[in-house]
């Protein structure tokens, strides 16, 4: 008895299930100057901006349950590697050094006035900085 070829198709082979993991995407830049566009910058208003970033941090931590507590109950907790379990995670990071990076310029707006604002000012960019280079450590794991 001969075996047709539609029998021999659907006898299942030894398969190799491999799991998958989406990959996390941002489009970084499109993300920055849209929220910029819309929330301040078109007209330099830097604290608005500020602001704005503000806003969407409490936002995003609220909706990914990593809140900080309050005032009096402050507990530091930062996006790692282990929570990344989606693109908004990212964003994290992303706001927060667009927030400080937005204070640096509202201070160089004021800093023709008082010099020690200056100070202050590039304290905010160091701080953009090492926002800039988490969301980087973060952008550079096996997950994105």
């Amino acid at each position: 008895m001969e075996v047709s070829e539609n029998e021999k198709q659907e006898k299942p082979v030894d398969s190799i299930e491999v799991s998958v993991t989406p990959r996390l995407t941002l489009e970084i830049l499109k993300v920055i100057k849209d929220a910029q566009q819309q929330h301040g910058l078109r007209h330099s208003d830097y604290q608005r901006y500020r602001g704005y970033c503000t806003r969407r941090i409490r936002r995003l931590r609220k909706v990914l349950h990593i809140l900080q507590g309050d005032k009096r109950n402050f507990k530091r907790r930062d996006v790692t590697e282990e929570k990344l379990k989606d693109e908004r995670y990212l964003l994290i990071p992303l706001m927060l050094a667009e927030r400080a990076w937005s204070h640096a310029m509202q201070l160089r707006q004021e800093a023709n006035t008082e010099p020690r604002k200056r100070f202050r000012l590039v304290h905010r960019l160091r701080k953009a900085t090492v926002y800039a280079l988490q969301l980087q450590k973060l952008c550079e794991t096996d997950k994105c």
